[in-house]
């Protein structure tokens, strides 16, 4: 299957033209190869290192969270000109998707910490732009704080940040940046709120309403979703994924 054949395809799974995002997230194809694709590097970063990692990989098109134009309208030199020109010499193309991947039912990186965490009665949460990019639900059973955050860190493999002590049983989660959505688990009166990175007014939000807040990395929650649409990949077409771990420990 060529790229056009394939970024149709994505665009279709993921909803692209449903969702609101960031202009400079640039959804969809942002760089054309020729021949068919082979293989597929997943990445959650666009970036020197994992375009290294996918040629070492034998890769000819890559799948990230985080795409190459997020710096927006720029000139071609400098750093950015090495990597543009590196994937044109090794024919490789480039897929992103940003918030459709946070978002998909299935597929997404929410959908994956939801499973990770064992929430049920899920249903969409957190306000952007007109539209819920995030998910809520209820635990099987109440935990606390402390062993909700074991739990999820046993799942993950990296260090949590919990902040707060009560018992855990409803809870809102949007993987990455989004601890600014803290205010809106509060409100919807739920128990805690997972994402992957805060600053430092968000420790004080959380102990004031009330609200447990969980911070499992910005990394570490945004790579379920390249995972599952490399396995749903594999399925639907002879086309071999691999995943190119290059944790940045935020």
């Amino acid at each position: 299957m060529d790229i056009l054949k394939l970024s149709d395809y994505l665009d279709n799974l993921l909803s692209l033209n449903e969702v609101k995002d960031s202009p400079n997230a640039m959804n969809g194809l942002q760089m054309q190869n020729t021949g068919d694709i082979k293989k597929i590097g997943l990445a959650v970063d666009f970036c020197m290192a994992t375009i290294k990692k996918a040629i070492d990989a034998k890769c000819n098109m890559m799948f990230v969270h985080h795409g190459m134009l997020w710096e927006g309208l720029q000139p071609i030199r400098g750093n950015f000109y090495n990597k543009t020109y590196i994937m044109m010499r090794e024919n490789m193309g480039l897929y992103s998707a940003h918030l459709p991947l946070d978002m998909h039912p299935v597929l997404g990186n929410n959908k994956a910490l939801a499973d990770q965490v064992g929430l049920g009665q899920i249903e969409p949460f957190g306000e952007y732009k007109g539209q819920e990019i995030g998910l809520k639900g209820r635990l099987l059973e109440p935990l606390s704080a402390e062993a909700l955050g074991l739990k999820l860190e046993s799942k993950i493999g990296t260090p949590i940040k919990v902040i707060g002590s009560r018992q855990v049983q409803t809870l809102g989660l949007v993987s990455g940046g989004a601890a600014d959505m803290l205010k809106q688990a509060a409100k919807a009166g739920l128990d805690a709120y997972l994402t992957g990175e805060g600053a430092n007014q968000h420790y004080h939000e959380s102990i004031e309403n009330d609200c447990v807040l969980i911070l499992a990395g910005h990394y570490a929650t945004e790579t379920g979703g390249v995972k599952a649409v490399g396995k749903h990949l594999e399925t639907q077409f002879d086309i071999e994924t691999e995943f190119l771990d290059y944790p940045t420990g935020m």
